[in-house]
C-alpha cells in the first residue's frame, strides 16, 4: 500500500529548498496517517491468534484508537477503547472521536493514571465473555508498530530511486517514538544516510530520546543489524504547552503549508513539527538548497475537531 511522494513546489520555492513529502495520511484507509500503516501488523496478529477483539488506549482525538476501531468494524470484531480525555467529552464528539462512536465502538474515559487498571478490567471481562481480546499499546508502541516503518524505508527508496532524488533530511512529528524508530533503523538497515530528525509533540527529553533509542535497540535485535548506528535526533524544543496545546507559530505554519502548496497539517502533530522545519531553515540548520523531505504522518481527522477559535485568534 506505497503511498504518494509528492514535491512541494510553492514552499521549496518560498524557502529556497527542495522539500518533498512522504504523503502517509493518504495511506488507503478511512483517515489514513501513520497508525494506519501500523494497524496492518496488530489484525494479522490477531488474526494468527484467532481474536475477536481489540482493547486500545490514546487520547480521545487518536488517531491510533480510531484505525483500531474502525478495522475491528470492518470484520465484525468487538472494540473498546480507553481514552483520556476531558470530562463530558462523550456528550459532543467530534472528529476522530466522532468515529469511534459511530462504528459502535465501546468508549470509557478515565484519568491518564486509571488507563492501567482499566485495560486490565476490560480484558478480564471480554475473556470472561468468550472473547479472544488482543490489546495493542497506546500509539501502537511495540516491535510490531515499529517494524511497519522499517518496512516504509524500503518503499521510500524505491521512489527516491525512480525520482533520481535523495533527501539530505528527514523530518517527522514524533510522539510514542515507534515510527522514528522504524524509520532510523530501516534506514541502517539499507546503509542509507541522511539526517533524521523526530519532532516531539509532547514528550521532554531526555525521556523521550530514551524512548526512541529503546525502540531501535529491539528493532535492531530483532533483524540482527549489528553494523553502524545511526545517531538519534528527539527535539522537545516545538513542544509548547504539551499534547493537544497548538501556539500562534503552529497555527502560522499549517496556514503556509495550506496557502503556498494546498498541504493539510494539523495542529497536534504536523504542524508542530512544520513549524520546526520553519524554524530550522530560518535559523540555517537547513541550509538553501538542502533537499528535505517531510513526513506527513497524518492529522487531517485532528485538524477539522480543532477549535476553529484557537486558528483565527493567532492569526498574524
Amino acid at each position: 500500500m506505497r503511498t504518494p511522494l509528492e514535491r512541494c513546489p510553492g514552499l521549496s520555492k518560498h524557502w529556497g529548498i527542495d522539500l518533498y513529502v512522504k504523503r502517509d495520511d493518504l495511506f488507503p484507509f478511512v483517515g489514513g496517517g501513520n497508525k494506519a500503516r501500523k494497524i496492518i501488523g496488530f489484525v494479522k496478529q490477531a488474526d494468527a491468534a484467532g481474536c475477536d477483539a481489540l482493547v486500545t488506549t490514546g487520547g480521545v482525538q487518536s488517531n491510533h484508537a480510531r484505525v483500531t476501531a474502525l478495522h475491528a468494524a470492518a470484520r465484525g470484531w468487538r472494540c473498546r477503547l480507553v481514552l483520556h480525555g476531558e470530562p463530558g467529552v462523550l456528550q459532543n464528539p467530534r472528529g476522530n472521536l466522532l468515529l469511534m462512536l459511530l462504528v459502535g465502538a465501546e468508549v470509557m474515559v478515565v484519568s491518564p493514571d486509571g488507563i492501567s487498571q482499566a485495560l486490565g478490567t476490560i480484558q478480564r471481562e471480554l475473556v470472561a465473555e468468550g472473547h479472544r481480546p488482543l490489546v495493542i499499546p497506546g500509539g501502537g508502541h511495540s516491535l510490531t508498530g515499529a517494524l511497519a516503518y522499517v518496512e516504509a524505508v524500503s518503499e521510500l527508496r524505491g521512489q527516491c530511486d525512480e525520482l533520481e532524488w535523495y533527501p539530505d533530511w528527514l523530518i517527522l512529528a514524533s510522539g510514542t517514538g515507534t515510527t522514528q524508530a522504524g524509520l532510523v533503523v530501516g534506514l541502517e538497515q539499507l546503509g542509507w544516510s541522511m539526517n533524521v530528525v523526530g519532532i516531539s509533540i509532547a514528550r521532554r527529553n531526555p525521556r523521550g530520546e530514551e524512548i526512541v533509542e529503546e525502540a531501535c535497540r529491539e528493532l535492531r535485535e530483532h533483524l540482527g543489524l549489528y553494523g553502524r548506528r545511526k545517531e538519534v535526533s528527539f527535539r522537545d524544543e516545538w513542544v509548547g504547552e504539551g499534547y493537544e496545546k497548538a501556539g500562534p507559530q503552529v497555527w502560522a505554519s499549517i496556514r503556509l503549508a495550506a496557502a503556498l502548496d494546498g498541504l493539510v497539517l494539523d495542529p497536534t502533530y504536523t504542524g508542530k513539527a512544520f513549524s520546526a522545519v520553519t524554524d530550522m531553515i530560518e535559523s540555517g540548520e537547513i541550509t538553501r538548497g538542502a533537499r528535505v523531505l517531510f513526513w506527513h504522518t497524518g492529522g487531517l481527522i485532528n485538524l477539522l475537531a480543532a477549535d476553529p477559535v484557537h486558528a483565527s485568534l493567532s492569526r498574524r
